[in-house]
């Protein structure tokens, strides 16, 4: 984001220096196109245009859609339809062949359902007859194009009618065959019937076991009261009740006899023994049966409970066999309801597909009903709202005429703009220091006149001012590389005013310069007390083998001799001869061992190139930029001096 605002600063710079050019061509070009496009109009042979309108208003149905505006604009735009005109107004083969530009048709914003109908002539007469027959042409293929829609779409639906019945009819056999597989009218209903049928009868079952329990209990009782001796005392129960019949009978004449006389009468004392005897006969007759200790009252209550037992057992075989015959009727039933269960669903399937295929046809017989509505107001869709009774004149100087000039000119100009920006940014020079400074990752500290631009003292005064700039300038600057890109000359004035400014702030600097040893006399003051550098006061040299790469050893010798220089000095600057190249890794080299580097450029004569290629490998090695621009005009430098002041 940063990097497109730099962009677009630049832009804007490079934009504003060839405005006046624009300008002028923009001017020149509105004033060449606006004579051209007059005397065009002037001479034009179709100076009459005659204009009518279509309106389209299709009845409306829910089940057929009708063309759309824009659809029945494509139709009507065919240039097969501007032929038939020709066909119409009987025109010469030279008219026909302008056709396609005489006539032209648009559809209105709102409403959209209004069509302008335009028609170019050399004369008024000519104009308006082109433009009616043009609508009637363009009403009269509406009209064929939508009957024809209309019919294929009729014999498209009667066909798909057709395929429907077949399908209908084949279901309807299909449904048929599997009802009578089942040998119900409705399978359905029947289902239904038999399941409550079966339920019923399944709670009757559950009823019947419940009771066939319940008898079972009473039944377990009734033999729990017979016991064992019942057998026995069944069998000897007329006996037993004779016998007992008789005891009592004897009993009955005893208490009559003992009314008259007491027991040591002798009628009373044998009736007594009669008695006794015949109570011991009937207690033998129970030892003999295995009966012994049974009374006439047990003898009566087995009788009953025996009479009972017979009736429940009676009961209980009337109740199994209508549990068997319940439950063959049911699993009949049963059988039945899975026979209907599985041949139902494929009926119902082919019933409710039988349904919607109905529902289909039902459909699609409103479709043909809406269409044989449509065609039978088709005439009256598209209607001329009023034929065209006369032509307007075209005014060449018309303002519509002027802004198409305007148009054309601003469209050049801003295509030639394009191209002087494009070719200034790959192949234009640096402006200034506004420029350098919009890329944001350089901070400058000024702009140096040109050489006598400036007075003496005022440019004395510059250079201390960037230098101070330079002194103030919160940046890692301990080993600065100086790039002096193409353009910049040697500034021996601003050294001066640096050192000056540096020693002013008590900053002890040194000034290194890289050389080429091939040649290289050290000068007769300088010594060496280090590895490589040989040096006198605040200034040195480093020799090199060659400019385009450092051996491995030169470069370790350079970084011992900065250590030993930084515990001397505050400062160190490396200037590089000649000043920066392009190829090799020298300056990768070099840049990788300083902490920032001063990237000096020349306005308007440095490439923005070399400031690209420059930017590019300080940024890679992230070093801080200091900016210094040269050669500025006189008016440049005041406005800083002035801005600083």
């Amino acid at each position: 984001m940063r990097k497109f605002a730099a962009l677009q600063k630049v832009a804007s710079g490079i934009l504003s220096k060839w405005s006046w050019l624009l300008l002028s061509m923009f001017v020149a070009l509105s004033a060449i196109f606006s004579v051209l496009i007059v005397w065009h109009y002037a001479k034009s042979e179709h100076r009459f245009d005659a204009t009518t309108r279509l309106m389209y208003n299709p009845r409306k149905v829910t089940r057929v859609d009708n063309i759309s505006d824009k659809q029945l604009l494509t139709i009507l735009e065919r240039r097969s339809l501007k032929r038939r005109v020709g066909d119409m107004v009987q025109m010469q083969l030279e008219e026909r062949e302008c056709l396609s530009i005489d006539l032209e048709i648009s559809q209105e914003r709102k409403p959209t359902n209004l069509f302008t109908l335009t028609a170019h002539a050399p004369t008024w007469v000519s104009a308006v007859r082109k433009v009616n027959a043009y609508a009637e042409v363009l009403i009269d293929e509406y009209i064929k194009y939508r009957k024809e829609d209309l019919e294929n779409w009729r014999a498209s639906i009667s066909l798909r009618k057709n395929h429907l019945q077949k399908q209908i009819a084949e279901l309807e056999s299909e449904e048929t065959i599997a009802k009578g597989r089942t040998g119900v009218a409705s399978p359905v209903e029947t289902l239904t019937t038999l399941n409550q049928l079966i339920s019923d009868q399944r709670r009757n079952l559950s009823m019947l076991s419940v009771e066939m329990a319940n008898e079972e209990v009473k039944r377990r009782k009734l033999e729990a009261a017979v016991g064992e001796l019942g057998p026995a005392i069944m069998a000897n129960a007329q006996l037993i009740r004779k016998m007992s019949a008789q005891i009592a009978e004897m009993d009955r004449e005893l208490v009559k006899l003992r009314e008259v006389y007491t027991d040591l009468n002798p009628k009373v004392k044998g009736k007594i023994d009669d008695r006794m005897s015949l109570v011991e006969d009937y207690m033998e007759l129970l030892r003999d049966k295995g009966i012994e200790g049974i009374s006439i009252e047990d003898v009566e209550r087995v009788e009953k409970a025996a009479s009972e037992l017979a009736e429940i057992t009676l009961r209980m075989e009337v109740l199994a066999e209508n549990r068997r015959s319940l439950e063959q009727e049911i699993k009949g039933n049963e059988d039945r309801s899975a026979a209907l269960t599985e041949v139902i669903p494929s009926i119902e399937r082919l019933r409710i597909r039988r349904e919607d295929i109905g529902r289909t046809m039902r459909d699609l017989e409103d479709q043909l009903e809406d269409i044989a509505y449509l065609q039978m107001s088709i005439d009256n869709d598209l209607q001329q709202i009023e034929p065209a009774g006369g032509a307007g004149d075209k005014n060449p100087l018309r303002v519509k005429n002027f802004i198409f000039a305007a148009g054309g000119a601003a469209i050049c100009t801003c295509a030639v703009g394009l191209w002087i920006l494009m070719l200034e940014l790959v192949n234009g020079r640096v402006r200034g220091a506004k420029e350098l400074a919009a890329w944001g990752d350089v901070s400058v500290i000024g702009s140096l006149p040109k050489p006598k631009a400036l007075p003496e003292d005022e440019e004395r005064d510059v250079m201390g001012v960037v230098a101070l700039n330079f002194c103030n300038i919160e940046l890692p600057k301990r080993v600065c590389l100086v790039c002096r890109l193409p353009g910049v000359s040697d500034q021996t004035k601003f050294r001066e005013a640096l050192d000056w400014s540096l020693s002013m702030a008590g900053m002890r600097h040194f000034m290194l310069e890289i050389v080429s040893n091939v040649g290289f006399e050290p000068p007769s003051d300088c010594k060496t007390n280090l590895i490589n550098t040989v040096h006198n006061g605040s200034s040195g040299y480093f020799p090199v083998a060659n400019r385009y790469s450092l051996a491995p050893t030169e470069l370790q010798m350079l970084q011992a001799d900065l250590e030993a220089l930084k515990g001397e000095f505050d400062i160190i600057f490396m200037y590089m001869p000649g000043g920066l190249r392009k190829g090799g890794s020298f300056f990768s080299q070099v840049l990788g061992v300083c902490e920032s580097a001063i990237v000096m450029i020349a306005a308007d004569k440095t490439p923005r190139q070399w400031l690209a290629y420059t930017r590019r490998h300080v940024t890679k090695a992230d070093k801080p930029m200091i900016g210094l621009v040269t050669g500025a005009s006189a008016s440049v430098v005041r406005k800083e001096m002035e801005a600083h002041k």
